[in-house]
C-alpha cells in the first residue's frame, strides 16, 4: 500500500501592495504643493525666517562701512549693458551682473567687455525659469551650463547665483548647498522692469538705501526680448551722482560680503 502523497506546501505569498498606494503618495505631494502655493504670499514675505522652504539667502550685509552693491539681472543686452558698464567704469565703480546663459551665448562680446571692465559675473540660469517646482536635473543643467559658458570666456572668479524672480523651494537650496553657493537676493528692487520712471525709482530707493544694501536693477529681460531699459541707464546716473558725493562706495556682491555678515532677517 503506497503512502498518500501530500500536496506540496503552497508558496509563501507576500502581501500585495495596495495598487492605490502610489496614488496616495501623489495625492500627498500635490496636497503639499497646493498648501505651500496657498501660503506662499505669507511665506514669501517672511522668506528669510523660513530657510527650510526657501533656503539660506543673502539680502543685505550688516556693516558700518558705507558700501553698497548695484546688481543687474537678465543681460547682457547690446542696447544697454555696455552703456551701463561704461557709466560705472567712468565713475570708478564695479558691479555684479547676474547674466542669463542664453543671452551670454548670443552676445559673447558683451561678456568679454564686462570682464575687461572688472565687473563681477553672476549666474542667473540659462533660460530664466522659475525654480520653485523644477526637477533637480533641470536646475543643475541651468546652473552648470551658465557657469561653463562664463568659464569658457576666461572668467576665473567665484560665480555668485541669483534665482530668477527670487523663487526657491526645497530642491534649489539643496543643490546650492552642494555647489557651495548662496542665493543672492536684494534689499530693494526699483521696478525698472515695468519700466518705472527714474524719479519714482529714486523715491523707492531712498528709504532702503543704507550700508550693506543690495540694489536690484535689470540690464536685460528674462521673459521677452526687446524690453526697454533706457530708464535703468538714467537711474544709474542719478544714483551715482547722488550717493558718491555722500561718501558711498559701490562694490560687487563678493566685495560687499567681505565688509560684514549677511543679515539673517529682513
Amino acid at each position: 500500500m503506497q503512502p498518500a502523497l501530500k500536496a506540496p506546501p503552497s508558496p509563501l505569498r507576500l502581501p500585495k501592495r495596495p495598487r492605490h498606494r502610489w496614488l496616495r503618495y501623489c495625492a500627498i505631494v500635490i496636497a503639499i504643493a497646493v498648501l505651500v502655493s496657498t501660503w506662499e504670499p505669507y511665506l514669501w514675505s517672511n522668506r528669510y525666517r523660513v530657510p527650510w522652504v526657501f533656503g539660506e539667502v543673502v539680502y543685505k550685509v550688516q556693516t558700518p562701512d558705507k558700501v553698497v552693491a548695484l546688481t543687474f539681472d537678465d543681460g547682457p543686452d547690446p542696447r544697454y549693458t555696455e552703456q551701463i558698464s561704461q557709466l560705472l567704469v567712468d565713475a570708478g565703480v564695479r558691479s555684479t551682473f547676474f547674466v542669463m546663459g542664453r543671452h551670454a551665448e548670443q552676445h559673447p562680446e558683451l561678456i568679454d567687455t564686462l570682464i575687461q571692465h572688472g565687473h563681477e559675473l553672476g549666474n542667473h540660469t540659462w533660460n530664466h525659469p522659475s525654480l520653485r517646482l523644477t526637477p533637480p536635473n533641470r536646475i543643475r543643467a541651468e546652473l552648470e551650463s551658465t557657469d561653463r559658458l562664463l568659464r569658457e570666456h576666461g572668467y576665473q572668479q567665484p560665480i555668485p547665483f541669483r534665482a530668477p524672480y527670487g523663487h526657491s523651494w526645497f530642491v534649489l537650496p539643496q543643490i546650492l548647498k552642494q555647489r557651495q553657493q548662496s542665493n543672492i537676493l536684494w534689499t530693494v528692487q526699483l521696478n525698472d522692469w515695468k519700466p518705472e520712471r527714474p524719479d519714482v525709482m529714486m523715491d523707492l530707493l531712498e528709504p532702503k538705501f543704507d550700508n550693506g544694501a543690495i540694489i536690484l536693477l535689470h540690464d536685460g529681460d528674462g521673459e521677452s526680448e526687446g524690453a526697454d531699459r533706457a530708464n535703468t541707464v538714467e537711474v544709474v546716473k542719478l544714483i551715482l551722482e547722488k550717493y558718491i558725493p555722500q561718501g558711498y562706495q559701490f562694490v560687487t556682491v563678493s566685495e560687499l560680503l567681505t565688509h560684514g555678515n549677511p543679515l539673517p532677517y529682513q
